[in-house]
């Protein structure tokens, strides 16, 4: 039969290589855990709360969507003032209208007549 070239030893180990129960130290070990604490509250706080943060984030990407569907509606409204603007400019009694209203012009033949405003109807 052969035997093994490894046998436990006879005796036990000596006192100096058996492994300790570590010192008890409740006072480290709490502020070891406070230490993490604040850590993790601190990188939650920068991660959610600040201004680079995914609330802020979230807003402004809502808020980005707002501004775009608002630019769609004021394209297409400037669109249609534009058409109408355009049918406008041929629209040639609009331009007589102007000319008489803006620039008190008037057909021969015609008499017009401007009445100033006196300061007491316009004090009332």
């Amino acid at each position: 039969m052969m035997r093994s070239p490894y046998q436990s030893p006879n005796r036990a180990p000596a006192q100096r290589f058996l492994r300790r129960a570590p010192a008890a130290h409740p006072g480290h070990r709490k502020a070891i855990l406070m230490g993490a604490g604040a850590v993790v509250a601190y990188l939650c706080y920068i991660f959610i709360g600040s201004d680079t943060g995914l609330i802020r984030i979230t807003g402004l990407k809502r808020q980005n969507e707002a501004l775009a569907a608002k630019k769609v509606e004021l394209s297409a409204r400037v669109t249609d003032l534009e058409r109408l603007r355009k049918e406008q400019a041929k629209d040639p009694l609009l331009e007589e209208r102007v000319a008489r209203e803006r620039f008190h012009l008037v057909k021969k033949d015609e008499i017009l007549y401007r009445y100033k405003e006196s300061s007491a109807d316009s004090a009332r």
